[in-house]
């Protein structure tokens, strides 16, 4: 199974970090926008897979994402940070806002399809489909172009 970042779970997290960051998010926004939809993750999930299985997880997204990113992988702190927030946190340090948003959305896409590969996309779609945000209607979208 692999979820591309145009697939429709992918195109959801991507319009989520959007709507949270804004359209031309700074470092701070677009971090904070992937950290405020990874702790309504981690929420969904816990209860599920428990912590660990969640931070597990993270573990190996931010490997595989490592790949693509390296600073992803070099920037891993020399101490072991056990909460998983704070190592999500860790990796976007001094990082432009552009890095931010591409390698933090990647992430997450890694994120759900690692989930989805372990306990079937219907069920992460079910267990996720509250932390996406809905795209706003035509009607309600940018009209700066009319």
């Amino acid at each position: 199974m692999s979820l591309s970042p145009d697939s429709t779970m992918g195109e959801s997290i991507r319009g989520t970090l959007t709507q949270r960051a804004g359209r031309a998010p700074d470092t701070t926004s677009a971090l904070g926008a992937i950290t405020a939809t990874w702790q309504y993750m981690a929420a969904r999930l816990e209860p599920v897979i428990g912590t660990r299985g969640v931070g597990v997880l993270l573990d190996r997204a931010l490997h595989l994402t490592g790949k693509k990113y390296l600073w992803l992988v070099q920037a891993a702190p020399t101490e072991p940070v056990a909460d998983p927030l704070a190592r999500l946190q860790s990796r976007f340090t001094n990082r432009d806002s552009a890095d931010v948003a591409e390698a933090g959305s990647a992430l997450l896409v890694t994120f759900t399809e690692l989930l989805a590969s372990l306990i079937g996309e219907p069920l992460t779609e079910r267990l996720l489909a509250s932390v996406w945000l809905a795209a706003p209607p035509p009607s309600e979208q940018d009209h700066s172009h009319d």
